[in-house]
């Protein structure tokens, strides 16, 4: 823990290599950065756990470890950016598992319905932190998925406002994309992939309960063809997180199916994950 602590102190922290190299082993979808990548992914990564406080709760204890693992992956989707763009983020808050959020809901006749969800992530607007479980921060079953980078992207999305998928255009990085040409190409895709979702949803068994092992089958063979994860139905917001997370860890499935969709991402992050591999 003593590393740790001096993010806290006036000495800037210094990755150790060992520790840096234990990272990528951890994270496969790294592995195909190239040399100088790795120079600026390290040095960000560094600037990050200098500039951001970390946070243990509900009995989780912080380490080295953890801290780099999170730092390299929520720089990794502004290597090409800057690191100002979480000027908004107050820290980091690392729970052991899935946390609960309330939610509240005004349904058509104007009653106000109340209930808390469990959740993996959590990226709270308005100078909020970006809040994780480690459980699923450190899930790397799920082919795509990455709730780190998710709600880092939120938190980039909401740097001029509310969440809505469609992020901020820098003019020193973004002169080339026109907000109309991504507004729209996202939308088409949003919609493309709900109907998507909804005829898979319409081959489960009416009964479907996810805790039966065939039913869970049936799941993982029908959604398994999809490029992303189906959370991304749920708002523009979470389509533009969940098609980010593909664009970074598995790019190949959302090429082929959204092209338009991975290449406006190539020309915001200025990365192209196809193109190291």
């Amino acid at each position: 823990m003593q590393w740790i602590k001096r993010l806290f102190g006036k000495e800037a922290p210094r990755i150790p290599d060992a520790l840096w190299q234990f990272c990528f082993q951890q994270l496969p979808f790294l592995e195909p950065l190239s040399a100088g990548e790795r120079i600026r992914l390290k040095a960000m990564s560094e600037d990050f756990l200098a500039r951001k406080s970390f946070t243990g709760t509900a009995g989780f204890e912080l380490d080295d470890e953890t801290a780099v693992l999170i730092a390299a992956q929520a720089c990794l989707p502004v290597l090409e950016l800057s690191l100002d763009l979480y000027d908004d983020i107050a820290g980091v808050v690392v729970y052991p598992g899935s946390f609960l959020i309330p939610q509240t809901e005004v349904d058509e006749a104007g009653v106000v319905h109340e209930w808390q969800e469990p959740a993996s992530g959590e990226a709270v607007h308005a100078g909020g932190a970006v809040v994780l479980s480690w459980e699923d921060a450190t899930d790397m079953d799920a082919p795509g998925y990455n709730v780190v980078i998710h709600e880092f992207v939120h938190k980039i999305d909401m740097r001029d406002g509310n969440a809505n998928g469609c992020p901020p255009f820098l003019p020193e990085f973004h002169a080339g994309i026109r907000p109309s040409h991504w507004q729209a190409v996202f939308a088409a895709a949003y919609e493309d992939f709900m109907s998507w979702v909804d005829e898979l949803e319409a081959q489960l068994p009416e009964d479907f309960d996810d805790s039966r092992p065939d039913h869970a089958e049936r799941y993982d063979e029908l959604f398994g063809v999809l490029p992303m994860d189906p959370y991304a139905v749920r708002h523009p917001a979470e389509f533009f997180a969940v098609a980010a997370e593909a664009f970074f860890v598995l790019p190949a499935p959302l090429q082929e199916d959204y092209p338009e969709v991975y290449e406006l991402l190539r020309l915001y992050f200025r990365q192209d994950p196809l193109g190291r591999a």
